[in-house]
């Protein structure tokens, strides 16, 4: 049985979340590399433009602010990566189970895993589910020995006779 549609859908998604990790590895390195008291000098003179009887105390919970959220943004954006790699690896694993067809339960699930990890409402991972589906529910067909449509010797003898 051909299962040229769950490899064509994996290979597309797997291509869709390479793109993803690549756009999301460059926005984690160029944020983590953003120069901080720049960016809070040049922040603070256009809040002191909008709202100039802000206080000290004000400015001072900013910048507290300013830090936490970049340390949170680097950390959750490297997890991020991570997740995206482990994903990729995950369904290219998925598609070489699947295109030698041994075990499309097994790809089945990798698809599944791959596709949580690499997100929810984005497309890869709907290919990655539409994938799964078809490889939980195609069937490799039953032939029957007894059965002269798929016993090739008895069709054979048909034929001499």
């Amino acid at each position: 049985m051909s299962r040229a549609g769950e490899v064509a859908l994996g290979i597309i998604g797997t291509i869709l979340n390479v793109i993803f990790l690549i756009v999301v590895t460059l926005s984690v390195v160029g944020l983590s590399s953003i120069d901080e008291t720049e960016f809070k000098q040049i922040a603070e003179e256009e809040m002191m433009l909008q709202d100039p009887n802000l206080t000290t105390e004000d400015l001072a919970i900013f910048n507290d602010v300013i830090d936490t959220s970049a340390g949170v943004i680097g950390v959750v954006g490297w997890v991020l990566v991570v997740t995206l790699l482990i994903s990729v690896i995950l369904s290219i694993v998925a598609v070489v189970k699947v295109s030698k067809n041994k075990s499309p339960k097994t790809a089945g699930i990798l698809f599944i895993v791959s596709g949580l990890l690499s997100g929810i409402l984005l497309l890869a991972p709907i290919l990655f589910y539409i994938a799964a589906i078809m490889c939980f529910v195609r069937k490799i067909p039953n032939l029957d020995a007894d059965d002269p449509f798929y016993n090739n010797e008895y069709q054979e003898t048909k034929h001499t006779l």
